[in-house]
């Protein structure tokens, strides 16, 4: 049954954030948490065969942690980084 799931989702399903994942759990692999979300939304999206959208259901519990949302928690705790810090990690790490 996977094996079919598999040959459908590498004929129809987009190139996305997910299909990897979802690809590992049905050949039998394990997945983290994280990983584990973003194959089930590839899964819930239809393989995203519509494009790589937000799925804007907010009732859902997942919506949050979905790769595409745009209002996730991380989207908005992101920083804007100035010329000046991008020198001073480069400088660091060597």
């Amino acid at each position: 049954m996977n094996t079919e799931r598999i040959l459908n989702i590498r004929k129809h399903g987009k190139t996305a954030r997910g299909q990897k994942e979802l690809l590992k759990h049905l050949s039998g692999g394990k997945l983290t948490f994280k990983k584990a979300i973003f194959a089930r939304c590839y899964d819930c999206m239809g393989y995203f065969a519509d494009g790589k959208n937000d799925c804007n259901m907010p009732h859902c519990p997942l919506h949050p942690f979905m790769a595409y949302n745009k209002n996730t928690i991380h989207a908005q705790h992101k920083k804007a980084i100035s010329g000046d810090q991008v020198e001073k990690v480069s400088a660091a790490r060597l």
